[in-house]
């Protein structure tokens, strides 16, 4: 399995990044769609590309990180900007937390050993799911390990995409949990 490497951390805020993968656009995607902004989860939170522009948008952001490298680096970049509305949770393992609004996995899903663990996780939440279009490229994780929009409608199981988006590298989808006798019209 490939995992992203923190000697790699650089190119997470790079200009080419930003280019290619707007923060704002993939925030402001899923939070039309989020009626109370209180509190969102940003899983695989790095060094905070989206950790930031969540915690203008929400009163509460709690950033799930696995690495401590990585999580070291994000809490640098919350005290040099002044942002004091983010929690950085480091840890494998899907992690206790009150009710949220907005769960982000961005480009994180395919490095899981339990991707769907995490996804049922999200219980009540809506979902913004980024992950690398599962095609060949010079860059990202290998083809194989990616995960197709289809694999994460199988792997979130009681939820159901709302909104789909192609970027030109990645895609976004937003799930919410499934309604009974609702129907999924997306995919």
């Amino acid at each position: 399995m490939h995992l992203f490497s923190p000697e790699h951390a650089g190119v997470l805020n790079s200009e080419w990044r930003r280019r290619v993968f707007p923060a704002e656009e993939v925030i402001e995607f899923a939070v039309r769609e989020v009626p109370q902004r209180g509190t969102a989860v940003d899983v695989g939170a790095g060094t905070g590309y989206l950790t930031v522009p969540l915690a203008r948008a929400f009163k509460k952001v709690y950033a799930i990180e696995i690495s401590p490298k990585m999580a070291e680096k994000l809490e640098d970049r919350l005290r040099r900007e002044g942002i004091t509305n983010v929690e950085v949770i480091v840890t494998e393992e899907p992690p206790d937390l009150r009710e949220f609004d907005l769960a982000v996995f961005s480009s994180v899903l395919h490095e899981m050993e339990r991707p769907g663990e995490y996804l049922r996780w999200a219980g009540k939440a809506l979902v913004l799911v980024a992950e690398w279009k599962k095609e060949p490229m010079p860059f990202g994780p290998p083809v194989e390990e990616r995960l197709s929009p289809e694999d994460i409608v199988r792997l979130a199981g009681n939820f159901e995409p709302v909104k789909y988006r192609e970027l030109e590298y990645h895609y976004l989808m937003l799930l919410r949990p499934k309604v009974r006798g609702g129907r999924n019209g997306i995919l």
